[in-house]
């Protein structure tokens, strides 16, 4: 059941899949705009968020993983505010200004529920809630029925969000279920 043409298949680029984590998780607020997946030639490639509120800016700063490398792409983001780029906090952070940092980063953005702090063995971790929630775009995706890319929430921002901060670790988590009622 040929016509003669060949069909042509081909695979999101990781730069674009990483863009669309981006703006399908962190992105997913309306005091943050994802800027245009930005080609500096060579596999750089940059992102820029432009987030409303300095102190929701600088938290973002510090939590977003700002250079990110897959094979010989790189991926810079950027955080913008004001106009103006802004850096990560430079000082060393507890685990409870770490929370502190999450609560008022994703304070607004759709996906987050909360963060809470939980001491194990002497350690104390970061754990930022996000909503049941599966984040899905079309990626050419191909052991997927329509081609989509389909992750749960807190992986997302656990690929696109630091993972540790000054020996803190973070640990992505998703929101208990809550049993319906049986009628």
């Amino acid at each position: 059941m040929s016509n003669g043409k060949k069909a042509r298949i081909s695979l999101s680029p990781p730069e674009f899949t990483y863009f669309n984590e981006i703006k399908y998780s962190v992105g997913k607020d309306p005091l943050v705009r994802v800027g245009s997946l930005e080609d500096h030639g060579d596999g750089q490639f940059e992102v820029k968020l432009f987030v409303k509120g300095i102190k929701k800016a600088k938290a973002l700063a510090t939590l977003i993983a700002s250079d990110k490398v897959i094979g010989d792409i790189g991926i810079r983001v950027k955080v913008i505010s004001g106009g103006k780029a802004i850096s990560p906090i430079a000082r060393i952070l507890t685990a409870r200004e770490i929370a502190g940092l999450y609560r008022i980063a994703f304070r607004t953005n759709r996906i987050f529920q909360f963060v809470a702090l939980r001491s194990i063995f002497g350690s104390t971790y970061v754990y930022p809630v996000f909503r049941i929630k599966v984040v899905q775009f079309y990626n050419d995706d191909l052991s997927d029925f329509y081609g989509n890319y389909n992750n749960v929430a807190a992986f997302v921002f656990r690929n696109v969000l630091l993972n540790e901060i000054d020996g803190v670790h973070i640990q992505f988590s998703t929101a208990k279920k809550r049993r319906s009622r049986k009628k």
